[in-house]
């Protein structure tokens, strides 16, 4: 999982970066395992921010 100490435009960017991979090299497994991951740290950030507004 991702650093949770990144920030939200941290972890967004990073996703795009995953994304971007995974389009790169669709049938590489853990690239699209990463960016799983990555996905449900961003989608636990935005829950929490949510949250607290």
């Amino acid at each position: 999982m991702p650093d949770d100490s990144r920030t939200t435009d941290e972890l967004r960017h990073l996703m795009v970066e995953q994304l971007m991979r995974v389009m790169g090299l669709p049938d590489d497994e853990s690239v699209a395992h990463e960016a799983d991951r990555v996905l449900l740290a961003l989608d636990d950030r935005l829950r929490e921010d949510t949250a607290a507004a």
